[in-house]
C-alpha cells in the first residue's frame, strides 16, 4: 500500500468519527464523558474461504488446475470502540486454519497475517442495538500450496495491502455478536509451481466472518476524584494540560511486525521463485525512556530484533536484525485520550544473513551501520500524565535500509509496526500508593 493512502485513511477516520460524533450528540444531547471514550474488548471467531482453483505440474510436466477445498481461518482480536462508539481500532492475529473436505494429495495456507484496522460506525453502538459499521484494514496476505510429494512449496505474501469489510454488530451486555464480509481487492498470484515456471492462482477476493466479542472498561479500577477529574479536562488540549510534574521515566513491551516496502534485486535474479518483499515474523519491541510532561514529548531507546525468512523448493533465505534505536517524539495535541505524536530516530542495525540454494549454503555477518528513520503513532491517555500504563502503538520508517550481496542489493526500505505497546510508568504507581 502507498505511504500516502495511509495518511489519507486515517484523515478520513478522524474526520468521519468526528462528524458522527457530533451529529449524534445534536440528537440525543448527552454529555460525553472523557472516560466513555473508549471501550476495550477481545474477540475470538472463524473466517471462512470459498473453494477455489489451485494449480500444479502434472506427470508430463504441464500446467493442471485443481480444486482447492473451503477452508474456516480462526484468529483472535484485541481492539476497542472509540469516539463514543462510533470507531473501532483493533489487531488481529490468525490462529489455524481447517481446511473442509481435505484430500491426501494437495492442501494450502492462506492467512491474513497479523493485521490492524478501523471500522467506523455512523450509528454509535448502543446495548440491544443492531449497528452496521464499513471498515478498513491492512496487513500481509499469506498464500502457500501444499502438494505431495514435495510439500516444500513458497510462501507467498502482499504485504502491507489495504482489504475493506463491512458487517454488524450487535452488543448485550458485556458481549458482542459480529457478522461481516471482507473485500480483498487484490487476489491474483503469479505462484511458482517450480524454479522455473509459474502459474497464475487467484484466491476469493471475499470471505465472510463471524466472531464472538467480551467488552471491559478500565476506567472503574480508578477513583471517584480521578474520574471526575479526568472528565473535566477539555475536549482538545494540550497532553500536558494539569501535568504536575516535570516528567516521568516509562518501560515498554509490545508485539510487532516489519514489512519491507521495495523488492530486492539479489531475490529478482537468484531466489524468483521466493518471497520479493520480505515480512518478518512476531517479535517484541522493548523499549526504556522518558517522557518530559510538561513539554509533551518523550524519548525511548528500543530494541528490536526481527526475523526475515522465505524458503521453497529446498532453498531458504534468512535475515536475522538486532537493533537499538534512540528516538525522540513530540506529541501533537490530545483529544479525548487519543494523543498522536510525530518524530525522528537512529537505529544501529547488525545484520546476519543466510541462504541455501541447490545444497550450498552461504553465510555473512554485517558490521553495524547508522539508519536514520521516521516515527509516528499515538497513546491512548483518559488520564492524560496521571496515567500509570499506557497503550501505545507506532510506526518507524527508515526509507535507507539496504546491503548488498555480490553486486546486487536486498534493499529493506522497511516499515516497522509496533502494534499495540504497553507503556509502564513506575514513579505514577508510586504517586498513586
Amino acid at each position: 500500500m502507498k505511504k500516502q493512502s495511509l495518511f489519507t485513511l486515517a484523515l478520513v477516520i478522524m474526520i468521519s468519527t468526528n462528524l458522527f460524533a457530533q451529529y449524534d450528540s445534536l440528537i440525543t444531547k448527552p454529555k460525553k464523558e472523557r472516560l466513555e471514550f473508549a471501550k476495550m474488548y477481545f474477540e475470538g471467531g472463524g473466517i471462512y474461504t470459498a473453494s477455489f482453483d489451485g494449480k500444479k505440474l502434472n506427470d508430463n510436466n504441464q500446467i493442471t488446475p485443481f480444486k482447492h477445498s473451503a477452508a474456516i481461518n480462526s484468529y483472535l482480536t484485541w481492539g476497542a470502540f472509540h469516539f463514543w462508539g462510533h470507531t473501532e481500532l483493533y489487531v488481529t492475529f490468525p490462529l489455524s486454519q481447517l481446511t473442509l473436505n481435505k484430500n491426501d494429495q494437495t492442501d494450502y495456507q492462506i492467512s491474513h497475517s497479523v493485521s490492524t484496522g478501523a471500522r467506523i460506525y455512523p450509528w454509535a453502538m448502543k446495548e440491544k442495538k443492531l449497528r452496521p459499521y464499513i471498515g478498513f484494514n491492512w496487513g500481509a496476505l499469506d498464500f502457500k500450496q501444499k502438494i505431495k510429494p514435495n510439500k516444500n512449496q513458497p510462501v507467498l505474501s502482499k504485504d502491507f495491502m489495504l482489504n475493506y469489510d463491512l458487517g454488524l454488530m450487535y452488543n448485550y451486555d458485556n458481549f458482542g455478536f459480529r457478522f461481516s464480509v471482507n473485500y480483498f481487492p487484490d487476489t491474483k498470484w503469479e505462484y511458482p509451481v517450480s524454479k522455473t515456471q509459474m502459474a497464475e492462482i487467484k484466491t476469493p477476493p471475499l470471505t465472510f466472518q463471524v466472531g464472538l466479542l467480551y467488552t471491559y472498561e478500565t476506567s472503574k479500577e480508578n477513583t471517584k476524584e480521578e474520574i471526575e477529574k479526568w472528565n473535566s479536562f477539555p475536549t482538545v488540549s494540550p497532553l500536558s494540560y494539569g501535568a504536575a510534574k516535570f516528567g516521568d521515566f516509562f518501560i515498554g513491551a509490545g508485539p510487532s511486525l516489519s514489512f519491507s516496502l521495495q523488492k530486492s534485486d539479489y531475490n529478482k535474479s537468484q531466489f524468483p521463485y521466493l518471497k520479493q518483499k520480505l515480512t518478518s515474523s512476531n517479535y517484541f519491541d522493548i523499549s526504556v525512556g522518558y517522557q518530559f510532561n510538561k513539554a509533551n514529548f518523550f524519548t525511548a531507546l528500543s530494541f528490536r530484533n526481527p526475523k526475515f525468512e522465505t524458503e521453497g523448493f529446498g532453498d531458504k533465505q534468512t535475515i536475522k536484525k538486532t537493533s537499538f534505536a534512540l528516538e525522540i517524539n513530540k506529541y501533537l495535541t490530545d483529544y479525548t485520550g487519543f494523543a498522536p505524536y510525530i518524530g525522528v530516530n537512529l537505529a544501529y542495525d547488525k545484520l546476519k544473513y543466510e541462504e541455501t540454494k541447490d545444497g550450498i549454503k552461504k553465510r555473512v555477518a554485517f558490521s553495524g551501520q547508522f539508519e536514520p528513520g521516521i516515527t509516528m503513532g499515538w497513546d491512548i491517555v483518559p488520564g492524560k500524565t496521571d496515567e500509570v500504563i499506557v497503550l501505545r502503538t507506532n510506526l518507524r520508517w527508515y526509507p535507507f535500509s539496504e546491503f548488498e550481496m555480490g553486486n546486487k542489493k536486498i534493499n529493506f526500505s522497511q516499515l516497522e509496526y509496533n502494534l499495540i505497546q504497553l507503556v509502564f510508568y513506575p514513579e505514577r504507581l508510586k504517586k498513586k500508593q
